[in-house]
């Protein structure tokens, strides 16, 4: 493990200790995988990357481990529609936004310093104070657009 995945798992294990909840080595080793992978994962994907070192992680601690590391913000998840969803780690990363393809669920990441400019000025004309924001697009991608008929016209 790296010395910054390293530090970052130490993080989580303060929260998590903070929060009145166990650490154990099956939590760490979540932790760590989730960490080490720079994609987005399924929670059955981190689920077989943890059994790949450790058999007898079971999937209700996967699970568990998730839920509470995207509460705390350590990783954030991007709903794909018909139950899926995929995460990635964000402790210790650049904000960054998506764009989801409802037909393939393709991801595709981006940072627009003028839309976030937008949100700014857009919170200050109200008053309000911006902690944090989540920034999702859900469309087609390039590849499926073009399969999909336009709006108005028919497909026959």
């Amino acid at each position: 493990m790296s010395e910054a995945i390293d530090k970052e798992v130490d993080v989580i294990e303060q929260h998590t200790r903070r929060q009145g909840m166990r650490w154990t080595n099956q939590r760490r080793l979540i932790a760590k995988v989730a960490l080490s992978h720079h994609v987005h994962f399924s929670a059955e994907e981190l689920l077989e990357l943890c059994r790949s070192e450790d058999r007898a992680i079971s999937r209700a601690t996967v699970y568990r481990t998730l839920a509470m590391m995207e509460a705390a913000g350590f990783v954030e998840g991007l709903d794909l529609g018909a139950g899926g969803k995929r995460y990635e780690h964000v402790l210790g990363h650049a904000h960054h936004d998506h764009m989801v393809c409802t037909a393939c669920s393709k991801i595709i990441e981006f940072v627009d310093p003028a839309l976030e400019a937008r949100q700014e000025a857009v919170a200050a004309e109200h008053g309000f104070v911006i902690k944090s924001h989540s920034h999702k697009i859900y469309g087609l991608c390039a590849e499926c657009a073009p399969a999909v008929p336009a709006a108005g016209t028919d497909a026959e």
